[in-house]
């Protein structure tokens, strides 16, 4: 696990919100969680819900990219030495399936 201290959470926060700000309206939420990879390195696992629209334009790959490229360049943490990891759901998907990490 993560050294307290490393990381400034108010810093990846306040980042997280401004990521949030560029992607709207396609992107619902973001929450993230630190944790080592399976290699053992510090992390920061980020869980992205993208509106049904944003999903099923037929530009997901656009969409990823760009939420990859917002969020590294607004939370930027590698600062911190933390590897980044990108998990995406969308609203309907989660009514289906709730999961409380995703809310």
């Amino acid at each position: 696990m993560i050294v307290s201290g490393r990381v400034n959470e108010a810093q990846i926060a306040a980042g997280v919100q401004r990521a949030l700000a560029a992607l709207a309206p396609d992107v619902v939420r973001i929450r993230y969680s630190f944790a080592d990879d399976w290699t053992g390195d510090p992390s920061i696992f980020f869980r992205i819900v993208l509106t049904d629209e944003a999903f099923h334009r037929g530009r997901l790959s656009e969409m990823v990219e760009r939420v990859i490229d917002t969020v590294r360049n607004e939370v930027d943490p590698d600062q911190f030495g933390l590897h980044s990891y990108f998990n995406y759901r969308i609203p309907s998907e989660l009514a289906e399936r709730p999961e409380p990490s995703w809310a």
